[in-house]
């Protein structure tokens, strides 16, 4: 089977289908190429920050989603090594959602813009250019496109092919994750960061008042938390009597612990030859600060306005990958850099020992760097 298509987006999770729904409104003929099927469970803090609103609004996913059941969080608390805390108000009321059920509502949105959408399906190889338009090859399916953006996330066999140096680094960080059952009232409206030593993880309610629990630390820490997370954190509990009063009378759902691929931190680039990156795939911000999947939204939509140009004849390649990576630098900010500045608080290592009751404002005004 061959098909063409004027543009391939290669993920279809946030970054992917808000870009697909904002091409296909635009008159694009988008397919979308996703190697799960969706519903699937995925590692995410499973926070919405206010900037990701507009987008859904304009996806016409924002009313699923509250119709969904998802939590609205309006304060935070920082819990440091030890258990001391420090409270307070995020800078805006967030949604939280699972990603099981997030993804699908985002996609099923770009598939009623007109997005064409095959799940279950890997990008295999991946040539060409934005010259001579571009030709992908799943397992079934060959496919030429005259623009191709890259949404595959943190880490893909597409980035060895397109010789990305950050495919073949040795992980430093590795994310877990589960979701726990049980009474979970006091968590109601706020979203919980432990720090600990070799990371951190984050607690918050997503919909039916399931607890998300979801972690970043060091590989050893991870595989801690994969092979045995109930002996993981009944050590952390014994380590801070916060912790241990956070999961008082929770347990965890049935299956296994989420392990995800190695998490390299930072922005990693928009542009990969002539693909068009979009998401985690141009850069992953510390999951401390709650503003990834805003983020991959915000990137994704920015990509449609140069793509489109490109496909109108009013950009060249050249223009195309310029106004690409104006967009994303626009959408990324400074919240990069005071989120690396920042990390070294928050990632349980020796400094996370200066978060005190009195750095309250401190932590407030971190909260409001890393977002746009």
């Amino acid at each position: 089977m061959t098909a063409a298509f004027d543009v391939a987006v290669v993920g279809g999770s946030l970054a992917g289908s808000a870009a697909a729904a904002a091409l296909s409104r635009g008159g694009a003929a988008v397919v979308v190429l996703e190697k799960s099927r969706f519903p699937r469970p995925k590692i995410c803090g499973s926070f919405l920050s206010h900037e990701a609103v507009p987008v859904l609004e304009r996806m016409g996913a924002l009313e699923p989603i509250r119709a969904a059941g998802a939590e609205t969080i309006g304060r935070f608390t920082l819990v440091r090594r030890g258990g001391r805390s420090v409270e307070g108000d995020l800078p805006a009321p967030v949604l939280s959602l699972s990603r099981e059920r997030l993804d699908t509502l985002v996609a099923a949105a770009a598939a009623q813009a007109g997005a064409t959408q095959r799940f279950g399906t890997a990008v295999l190889s991946l040539e060409g250019d934005l010259r001579k338009g571009f030709r992908l090859r799943t397992s079934d399916l060959a496919l030429r496109a005259r623009v191709v953006l890259g949404a595959w996330g943190r880490y893909s066999p597409l980035d060895g092919q397109l010789e990305r140096p950050r495919y073949r680094q040795k992980a430093t960080l590795i994310g877990f994750g589960k979701q726990l059952t049980g009474s979970s009232s006091r968590l109601s409206g706020r979203v919980v960061l432990h720090l600990f030593k070799g990371g951190y993880l984050g607690l918050s309610r997503v919909e039916g008042g399931v607890v998300n629990l979801a972690a970043l630390a060091t590989p050893k820490v991870a595989q801690d938390g994969h092979h045995d997370l109930g002996e993981l954190l009944s050590g952390l509990k014994r380590q801070s009597r916060s912790l241990a009063a956070d999961l008082e009378g929770l347990s965890p759902v049935p299956g296994p612990v989420l392990l995800s691929e190695p998490v390299h931190l930072g922005l990693h680039g928009s542009l990969a030859g002539d693909v068009l990156l979009v998401g985690d795939a141009a850069g992953v911000i510390d999951p401390y600060t709650g503003t990834g999947m805003a983020l991959a939204l915000l990137s994704g939509e920015a990509a449609a306005e140069p793509v489109l140009d490109f496909l109108a004849g009013r950009l060249d390649g050249e223009g195309l990958k310029r106004a690409h990576a104006a967009a994303h630098r626009t959408v990324s900010g400074t919240r990069f850099f005071w989120s690396r500045l920042l990390r070294r608080f928050f990632t349980g290592g020796v400094l996370s020992r200066f978060v005190v009751p009195s750095a309250a404002p401190l932590a407030r005004w971190a909260v409001r760097a890393t977002r746009g």
